[in-house]
């Protein structure tokens, strides 16, 4: 009985160890290469919650940190001391509470040629980060390692992450790349292994661009994650079946999808093929599944996959209130329920643009399967999707006389639009004016930048 005590002390020893905080003043630590042009595995024991960590240089091969940590209270800081590129970022050997922020710089940190990696770590919040150039842009998972069995299923739980305000580009493979894609296990060596979950993941405000395979893959992550407010655009480049979606939210995944904007891509603007109450609202979505076939392929598309090695709930889609424009004859949305793993659906309040609809079109464009679905309130509506808020990523006057200026503007967008009306006000007369500013190609495909003389 009093070994048994003693355990049980012990145990909670540990416990309460992991969760005092530090409540120290914030120290802000310097750190340079360990090794020439690399950062790898610096000691970082000296480094408490609510301390800073800035890494001095600009150019680097990698970066790894392992086992580097803050606290429940307050995470660990590590920024650039001035803006950097590397050629790998990545975090092993449980790194929690950690925000890696690119500082004041817009994308003060570049990725240039690899990802962000992440493997056995939780808590980690990424923000104001570029990564173009290699196969992968973001990669969180851990992978089976027969030598460790934390990383066999049940073991280690990867949670509380966020990616926000990321730049993903010119990516060969995934802009995203979060989570395993095989929940249910692979077999090595005779044995099936199932992979750790993650939970709790976040991707917000991220623009992904240009990627080869899909834009953002979140898959076998368990509760409590949101997609939102996202703009991807140009996905699935090769088109390569089965890598082509623009935002997929995988199996064994449960999660809300909504804010994106998702244009211009060869596969499925959204998939959805996780568990329980997903809902996928406020999206808007362009020229989606245009894969070089008459049929194409849906802008949201919903599958109920089942996970052997869980007892989730049977998937119940809400897909409510996203503009849809150009959807290709394949469907604007469609729920399979497949898999007979699915509730009743509800598809209500979306808006289709189509150029020349066909009578009954929602037949062809809207299919919803799982017995006993709300469909309603679905309509053609071709005019909210030519609103589309216009992103001014630059806008600069020069006077040339009293009432005349040259005018440089550059603009991101994906609508079809002959000009943008523009209120300033007239120095002379203190009084609004209208500027009429033209579009010559008649629509804004990405970003653009146009220089025009402006008459007063």
């Amino acid at each position: 009985m009093k070994n048994l005590l003693l355990v049980l002390l012990l145990l909670l020893s540990g416990r309460m160890s992991y969760a005092q905080c530090n409540n120290a003043a914030p120290v802000t630590h310097y750190i340079s290469q360990t090794s020439p042009g690399e950062i790898y595995r610096p000691n970082g024991s000296a480094w408490k919650g609510g301390d800073t960590v800035k890494i001095t240089g600009n150019n680097y091969s990698v970066i790894e940190f392992y086992g580097v940590r803050g606290d429940n209270c307050r995470d660990l800081v590590i920024m650039p001391q001035t803006v950097l590129t590397t050629t790998t970022f990545r975090f092993k050997g449980d790194c929690h509470n950690i925000k890696l922020w690119g500082g004041n710089s817009k994308n003060g940190i570049k990725i240039n040629g690899g990802p962000l990696a992440i493997a056995k770590s939780h808590h980690i919040w990424a923000d104001n980060i570029e990564c173009t150039g290699g196969s992968i842009g973001v990669y969180c998972k851990q992978d089976y390692d027969q030598s460790d069995p934390v990383t066999w299923q049940p073991g280690y739980v990867m949670t509380k992450f966020r990616f926000t305000n990321l730049w993903i580009h010119d990516i060969n493979g995934e802009g995203f790349y979060v989570g395993h894609t095989s929940p249910d296990g692979i077999v090595y060596n005779g044995v099936n292994r199932v992979p750790i979950r993650l939970d709790s993941v976040e991707i917000s405000n991220c623009l992904v661009e240009r990627t080869q395979w899909d834009g953002i893959q979140l898959s076998n992550a368990r509760n409590g994650c949101k997609i939102f407010d996202n703009t991807v655009n140009d996905f699935g480049l090769l088109n390569l079946s089965s890598q082509q979606a623009g935002i997929i939210l995988g199996g064994n995944t449960n999660a809300d999808v909504y804010n994106n904007k998702v244009s211009r891509g060869t596969g499925n603007g959204i998939e959805l093929f996780g568990y329980g109450v997903i809902k996928c609202y406020n999206n808007t979505l362009v020229d989606c599944g245009v894969d070089n076939t008459s049929y194409g392929q849906q802008s949201i598309y919903a599958s109920d996959y089942v996970t052997q090695t869980e007892n989730n709930p049977k998937q119940t889609v809400l897909i409510t209130n996203n503009l849809i424009k150009n959807p290709k004859p394949s469907g604007a949305i469609m729920v399979t329920g497949y898999a007979n793993n699915s509730n009743p659906s509800t598809v209500q309040a979306n808006k289709v643009c189509l150029s020349a609809p066909p009578a009954g079109w929602q037949t062809t464009y809207i299919k919803v399967y799982p017995v006993g679905s709300l469909v309603s309130g679905n309509v053609l509506d071709c005019a909210s999707l030519l609103v589309l808020p216009v992103k001014f990523i630059l806008f600069t006057a020069q006077k040339v006389s009293d009432k005349t200026y040259t005018v440089t503007f550059q603009v991101e967008e994906d609508a079809t639009i002959d000009h943008y009306e523009v209120i300033m006000l007239d120095p002379f007369t203190k009084k609004e004016k209208i500027l009429k500013l033209i579009i010559p190609e008649g629509k804004v495909l990405g970003k653009k930048t146009y220089t025009q003389t402006i008459q007063l």
